[in-house]
């Protein structure tokens, strides 16, 4: 993620921590090459399954992941255009207090639904709904307890933001030397790209797991002095949950999607 989005991002979560406690209170990879890229198998071969077997690797290129070539695994990543999952977000308020929210995530085509729940939360879910058209696009949101959408344009792709997660491409556009490890690992029983950059100039480091089976973020901290001072976790692993139209639903019932429709 560019740094400056960062210290966006680290601001926005910490101000909605804080905001909400006062209100609770107060109211191809190689070039030329068309190889898909495979995790490494501790796996038997099964009998018959010669070099040529493309599970055996004959028509795949297994690759070891470290920080010279985990730009380019990122790189073929696809994350699904329409699925729904859980996120928990946690961020450090001060030295003794942290703050604890869970995110639900619609995702269909240039559409995105969030539900946010936070403790202390005097006027109840937030719900966002944003429709990105290219660079621009529109943000509705609403809070539970009183229903009043507020809407606005925006501009530039908000639909990791209103998730509170990094986009994890923007590992693209590190500097080589930004990249200190890397490699293949399991989080939660799901092999992931594993990736950690260098501190910055704030002395934060990023970590980076996305999922080689989905080519979505499950999960991601940052971290100063040693501490671990923001972090997501991805609680719903396969991510096929049915949408529906009316998940993408103003409170008065009117629907500003139609699921499926950009996928055609």
């Amino acid at each position: 993620m560019e740094r400056k989005n960062k210290a966006v991002l680290s601001a926005l979560i910490a101000a909605v921590m804080v905001i909400a406690v006062l209100a609770s209170f107060g109211m191809n990879f190689f070039p030329g090459s068309q190889a898909e890229i495979v995790l490494p198998s501790t796996a038997p071969v099964e009998e018959g399954q010669g070099e040529d077997d493309p599970g055996a690797g004959g028509n795949y290129l297994p690759v070891e992941v470290t920080p010279e070539t985990v730009k380019d695994v990122v790189a073929t990543l696809e994350r699904p255009e329409s699925y729904y999952r859980t996120l928990v977000v946690e961020t450090a308020i001060d030295e003794t207090r942290s703050g604890r929210f869970q995110l639900q995530v619609w995702q269909d085509g240039d559409w995105t639904m969030v539900e946010l729940d936070q403790a202390f939360q005097p006027l109840g879910t937030q719900h966002t709904i944003l429709h990105m058209e290219g660079e621009r696009g529109t943000l509705y949101r609403w809070y539970e307890e009183s229903g009043r959408v507020a809407s606005w344009p925006v501009e530039g792709d908000l639909s990791d933001l209103i998730q509170y997660l990094p986009t994890y491409e923007d590992v693209l556009d590190l500097e080589q030397e930004q990249i200190v490890a890397a490699g293949f690992q399991e989080r939660d029983r799901m092999p992931c790209v594993y990736v950690e950059t260098s501190e910055d100039e704030l002395g934060y480091l990023e970590r980076y797991w996305v999922s080689t089976d989905t080519g979505a973020l499950v999960g991601y901290e940052t971290v100063k002095d040693g501490t671990v001072v923001q972090q997501m976790t991805a609680l719903d692993t396969d991510m096929q949950y049915p949408l529906q139209s009316a998940d993408f639903s103003l409170p008065d019932g009117t629907v500003l999607h139609t699921v499926g429709e950009d996928l055609v």
